[in-house]
């Protein structure tokens, strides 16, 4: 019988959710004791928080009792702290995790118009406060197909409603408010580019909470390659699109850092189910030495963040 390290006690215990959402939840009143803009995106939060979980219990991301899934994205996204104040980046994070809660039931059934329209109404409402959010439609339409099984002409269409939505709502009220011409904007940032590979804007926090995720990321990625054959085919056509996903939204942030914000939100939702796997299902030596060093060193960057953020003026 394999030995059961600290990592294992900790994935597998019922109490780990319980112990990391007073933690996090004890950091965000901390941020809106210091301004009241961390309000709206902290629901925000919430609700991502939720559905992450559901996502988790209605498809077994793990096949073992485990709410890693969940944890894993709370403690990512509490680390960022600097970018609690953003509701742009807490709507793109709660858009990203909405899309796969209802896209996933459509698994191998090109009849579902209902769940795929629900599906990409959350990318439509994600391009409302981010048009860039439409670059992923391609791959998102792209993996319906390979990934889920689940594209049709009927879905498409579906698809294509559940986009528009928004938009009906939007022109609505930007014709209501005498501000239609603002739509033409909107639309025009899709060909604004600045210059690629260029990080010199970001911060040294920025910066930091980007190589962690992208570590964990390239982590649980490589651990779910090599032990895939132990899940069902089903979870390994999902987790694919995780890390489609995660490889799309790694390029698009280096090709264009000026959509930090959007885009790490979009990498913490993908990066969640990836190292929340590799955290619940492997039990060797080494990877509980890994696990104990990347808690450590998210509790660190989240204080240094909490720190930095508390003295920062708004």
């Amino acid at each position: 019988m394999q030995q059961k390290r600290i990592q294992n006690r900790i994935s597998e215990s019922r109490w780990t959710l319980s112990a990391v959402v007073p933690a996090a939840l004890l950091v965000w009143v901390a941020a809106a004791l210091h301004t009241t803009a961390v309000i709206a995106p902290g629901i925000c939060l919430l609700l991502s928080t939720y559905l992450m979980m559901e996502l988790n219990n209605a498809n077994a991301l793990i096949r073992i009792y485990s709410r890693m899934v969940s944890c894993s994205f709370l403690v990512l996204t509490t680390m960022a702290v600097f970018q609690f104040p953003s509701i742009r980046a807490a709507i793109v994070t709660l858009s990203i995790v909405g899309f796969y809660t209802p896209a996933f039931r459509c698994y191998q059934d090109p009849h579902s118009p209902g769940w795929m329209f629900y599906a990409y109404f959350c990318i439509g409402m994600a391009s409302i406060v981010w048009v860039q959010a439409l670059f992923f439609l391609p791959i998102l339409w792209i993996v319906t197909r390979t990934n889920l099984l689940a594209m049709s002409p009927r879905n498409f269409v579906a698809s294509l409603l559940g986009i528009a939505l928004p938009y009906w709502f939007f022109t609505a009220y930007l014709a209501a408010t005498g501000n239609i011409s603002l739509l033409a904007d909107h639309f025009r940032e899709l060909a604004a580019f600045s210059k690629p590979l260029d990080l010199s804007s970001l911060t040294v926090s920025q910066i930091t909470v980007l190589a962690y995720v992208l570590l964990c990321a390239v982590i649980g990625t490589v651990h779910f390659l090599n032990q895939k054959r132990n899940d069902s085919i089903r979870t390994r056509l999902l987790y694919q699109i995780f890390i489609t996903v995660d490889i799309a939204a790694t390029l698009f942030l280096f090709l264009q850092p000026q959509h930090y914000e959007a885009l790490l939100g979009i990498l913490i939702v993908t990066t969640s189910p990836l190292i929340g796997h590799f955290f619940a299902l492997t039990r060797t030596r080494i990877t509980n030495w890994i696990f104990c060093i990347l808690s450590t060193a998210a509790l660190i960057i989240t204080l240094i963040n909490l720190w930095m953020f508390l003295h920062t003026s708004f």
